[in-house]
């Protein structure tokens, strides 16, 4: 018979030797978690622009090789003048810029900016403060948007063209943290149906 200790060493020599036959196929403790994701549009732009509608591509990265994954990534896009599919197809619902599309796998994103040019009942959103576009770093600021004389601050989704500049709660609809000295777009966009109105706006950070 063996011994314990002989026993503890041929365990220890079997658990080593499964660890070396299943690492070259891991990312971390996922099997199926890619290093990295690209996305670009189906003929490969970096960056997009509709109407009418752009098929976007996303490609992972695993330590050896490398997969379409556009049909199973979850899209996401930041505005909502702009929807994705389940598949990735990009459509224009009212003009927007500063637009990012995001896909995620594995707990691993990528992404690809563009904007829209129009859609159908494309609307104009009025943003505050009033004539305020110089900001100070450090500070916050609860911007607002209005449409049609009603405040739809609380429905739009805000974006910022450089979160290094100016940041938006993911709690406070609306309100802003201003980063480093810079210039930055600001956008705020609500979908209503097929009507999407949107405004953005040039702030500065000093």
């Amino acid at each position: 018979m063996l011994s314990s200790e002989r026993k503890l060493s041929l365990i220890a020599a079997l658990v080593a030797l499964s660890l070396l036959v299943a690492a070259p196929g891991c990312t971390g403790f996922f099997v199926n978690q890619p290093n990295s994701i690209a996305v670009t549009t189906a003929g490969g732009a970096s960056t997009f622009s509709v109407p009418p509608s752009v098929q976007m591509k996303a490609t992972a990265t695993y330590t050896s090789s490398t997969k379409d994954v556009t049909k199973s990534a979850t899209w996401g896009s930041s505005s909502a003048c702009v929807t994705v599919s389940s598949t990735g197809l990009v459509v224009g619902a009212g003009a927007a810029s500063n637009v990012t599309v995001t896909a995620t796998l594995g707990g691993v994103s990528g992404s690809i900016s563009g904007g829209s040019t129009g859609g159908t009942g494309s609307q104009t959103l009025t943003m505050g403060p009033a004539n305020t576009t110089t900001f100070t770093h450090g500070t916050s600021q609860q911007f607002t948007a209005t449409l049609n004389n009603v405040d739809v601050t609380g429905s739009a989704t805000w974006t910022s063209s450089d979160t290094s500049v100016v940041t938006f709660s993911t709690t406070t609809i609306g309100f802003a943290t201003f980063g480093a000295a810079g210039t930055a777009t600001i956008s705020a966009s609500v979908l209503s149906g097929s009507t999407c109105a949107s405004g953005s706006e040039n702030i500065t950070v000093q």
